[in-house]
């Protein structure tokens, strides 16, 4: 593995150490048995999987991913020291150069006082420490939240979308749904990548996908080449429709499936996400020159899954 410039990883720990204390966390390495018990059942409880009678990750699991050098970590509380959050990475390929995140949690009453940055933030420095320079995770697309965070905050690229990537999941959260993921590139060791496109460019965007007036998706079948901006705008709380119309939901997964995938198989990429739930793309080669001149930050809560 190669090292990673100093003032690289001292801007790191300083913003590391912001989210932190602006999260009230503390976040620290799991190693132990008890720990690592501890954050199985909480990863469980964020995932609402009781009534399945399985587990997100197996305790023993936990431990041998942290015995042999991957990332187990788990966010405390600065007051009273009780673990609110975990996350767990494991090196990919190419070796010693990646770090895949499979899993981010924090429980349900403490989401949005920014742990979820803080865990992300502090898997990036141990990273740098390692001089591993490119984290990836996939996420569920239609979860408007971590699309605003993974693009608008961290500036992440999307790499590829998996149809049905996990097959058919039983927990709560999932149960019912096509697992389909987005999976996406965090480069650790360059400026903060600004989104290409923002709210301002919205008006001039071509919608593929958008939401009609009583909540269904309307699909336009395609998007003329000449487009500059083209758009996909999703529900902004899809966590609580899968809840109260299961089958709407259902019918936004497949909307948002065919119309991404066409895009990005068309060499569309995703170059913002705005608050209201629309997905802005642009295609490459009308985006300019990206700064590099200082490390990404991000403030906001970041992904469950």
């Amino acid at each position: 593995m190669s090292s990673v410039d100093s003032k690289i990883i001292t801007i790191a720990e300083e913003q590391l150490a912001d989210a932190q204390e602006s999260a009230g966390v503390t976040m620290r390495l799991l190693h132990s048995a008890e720990e690592t018990a501890e954050a199985s059942l909480l990863l469980d409880e964020v995932w609402n999987v009781g009534r399945a009678g399985t587990t997100q990750l197996e305790p023993g699991l936990l431990v041998a991913l942290a015995h042999s050098g991957n990332y187990v970590a788990a966010a405390f509380d600065s007051e009273d020291d009780t673990m609110i959050g975990v996350t767990v990475g494991f090196f990919g390929e190419p070796l010693g150069k990646m770090m895949h995140s499979h899993i981010a949690g924090v429980r349900h009453e403490h989401v949005g006082r920014g742990t979820g940055a803080a865990m992300k933030l502090h898997q990036r420095l141990w990273c740098l420490n390692r001089g591993i320079r490119q984290m990836t995770w996939t996420f569920d697309p239609l979860i408007a939240r971590n699309a605003n965070f993974n693009f608008s905050r961290l500036g992440v690229n999307a790499l590829e979308y998996f149809e049905d990537f996990y097959g058919q999941m039983r927990d709560g959260v999932n149960e019912g749904q096509a697992s389909d993921r987005l999976l996406v590139s965090w480069r650790l060791d360059i400026a903060e990548r600004r989104p290409t496109v923002g709210e301002a460019d919205l008006e001039r965007a071509n919608c593929l996908l958008d939401v009609d007036d009583t909540g269904e998706p309307l699909l336009k079948r395609e998007i003329p080449r000449s487009t500059e901006i083209a758009s996909i705008r999703i529900p902004v709380d899809m966590e609580s429709l899968r809840g109260d119309n299961p089958e709407l939901a259902s019918r936004w997964r497949f909307a948002l499936r065919d119309g991404l995938t066409g895009l990005l198989d068309d060499g569309w990429e995703i170059s913002g996400f705005l608050k209201n739930g629309t997905y802005l793309l642009t295609h490459p080669d009308d985006d300019g020159p990206l700064a590099e001149d200082e490390i990404s930050t991000s403030e906001e809560e970041g992904p469950r899954a």
